[in-house]
């Protein structure tokens, strides 16, 4: 069921409810009215019976008759009964009534009763000579009536109220819902083709506005991400393509013609050096791959920084024994909670990069405790990065225009700041053009 049909169907049935509660309130008190009303006319009826017997003897028997048809027969189908209470005076009576009523009447000396359309009212009232019962009946014909045509109209009130409320409640309902409307077919038409397009905002304060704001920004992060794709698909796709154009290319040569020996271990040395680069790349990418997408599965130990440092320094110097570093550690000897294997690769990075684009200068390592908190601060006096490419050192396969001649495959950055935020860490980088670089990665202490 629809949104629309559902609040149409519920403002239907809470209108009906509430038309119909007032309907049977009005109907209910209209008729306690009525029969309140006609009692108290019985009663009026009564007190002028009353009086009329206790002045029949001043009055002729003919002119008694014609002041009692004057004005008291005036009630629909009234009836009217004066009896002297004795003993079995109930079996007096020329109209039934109802027992409880005498009973009632007796012990009360003033009663009422109400049987299908018939009410009626009694009275004792006590003279010299004994004590007299006077009972008064009659029929409401015009508030029954009356009260027949309220229902007939409250009936229809009620359908047609409901009916009214149901076609209203549907077409607000509608209303309302027309600017959702409008966001759903606006937000169907927007695919990879026409990503930047956005929603409408009218009022940004209401909910609407606000679920357009939403969804906006969702869009801007989906869109974000596909120009990262786009980004890392061309330059993934470049980085790759280059060692296998040289290995191809090196083929192709040594294939030509017939070459001596030596040429031949040449073009093989040149094609190996391009196929270790190819996998380096390779490797760097799973790296990230699983960095990015198995956080919760990364297993963790207590780690001490000094000496996590020094086997990476150990490492890396194996990899590079041109290298320059001076190690500063902590007097503290702090320690983290975190992924050795991980942190190692993130610091051989640093090491890396700052030897790689700095010609193999004097690199400074540092190890400090602050607080709660370990600093790891790489120190160059390379070339240096651009201020305006700082922000871009994340994105994976980014690089510089001033290290575009030198071998790398701009994963480094992206994977250490991977492993870094991995551990709840921060990665800091200061930089001037020509001066040297500072890398500095905060781990929390654990």
């Amino acid at each position: 069921m629809k949104l629309r049909d559902k609040l149409t169907l519920f403002f239907s049935v809470a209108a009906g409810l509430l038309i119909l509660t007032f309907g049977l309130s009005v109907y209910f008190f209209s008729a306690q009215y009525r029969t309140s009303e006609f009692y108290n006319r019985l009663l009026k009826r009564v007190d002028i019976t009353e009086k009329m017997f206790l002045e029949k003897e001043s009055f002729s028997p003919q002119g008694y008759e014609l002041i009692r048809n004057q004005f008291l027969n005036t009630l629909p189908d009234e009836t009217e009964e004066v009896v002297e209470v004795t003993a079995g005076w109930e079996k007096q009576l020329k109209q039934p009534y109802p027992e409880d009523f005498l009973i009632s009447l007796q012990q009360n000396e003033e009663a009422y009763f109400f049987e299908q359309e018939r009410q009626g009212a009694g009275r004792i009232f006590h003279l010299a000579g004994g004590n007299y019962a006077v009972i008064i009946t009659a029929v409401d014909r015009v508030g029954i009536s009356m009260l027949a045509n309220l229902q007939t109209i409250l009936v229809l009130a009620i359908v047609i109220g409901i009916i009214g409320m149901t076609l209203m409640s549907h077409y607000l309902s509608g209303r309302i819902l027309q600017p959702i409307s409008a966001k759903i077919q606006k937000a169907n038409t927007i695919s990879a083709k026409n990503l930047h397009e956005r929603l409408r905002v009218f009022n940004p304060d209401d909910e609407l506005g606000q679920l357009a704001l939403a969804f906006n920004r969702l869009l801007d992060r989906i869109d974000l991400a596909f120009n990262a794709q786009k980004l890392f698909v061309a330059n993934a796709s470049h980085e790759i393509r280059n060692p296998l154009t040289a290995i191809i290319g090196e083929a192709d040569v040594a294939l030509e013609k017939n070459r001596g020996v030596e040429e031949y271990k040449e073009a093989l040395v040149h094609i190996q050096a391009e196929a270790e680069r190819l996998n380096r790349l390779v490797n760097n990418l799973l790296q990230l791959s699983a960095v990015s997408s198995n956080l919760s599965d990364v297993k963790r130990e207590p780690l001490a920084v000094n000496t996590l440092v020094e086997e990476a320094l150990s490492v890396y110097r194996t990899m590079n024994p041109e290298c320059q570093v001076s190690v500063s550690l902590s007097n503290h000897n702090p320690r983290v909670l975190g992924n050795k294997n991980l942190l190692q690769t993130a610091f051989i990075n640093l090491l890396d990069n700052a030897s790689k684009f700095s010609g193999n200068a004097p690199v400074n390592l540092s190890v400090e405790k602050m607080m709660d908190e370990v600093e790891i601060t790489v120190t160059d006096k390379g070339m240096g990065i651009p201020e305006e490419d700082i922000p871009k050192i994340y994105q994976p396969f980014f690089r510089s225009e001033n290290v575009r001649n030198i071998r790398g495959t701009g994963i480094g950055i992206p994977l250490t700041v991977r492993i870094i935020e991995l551990h709840q860490g921060r990665f800091e980088v200061h930089s001037k053009l020509n001066q040297g670089t500072v890398a500095r990665m905060v781990l929390p202490c654990g």
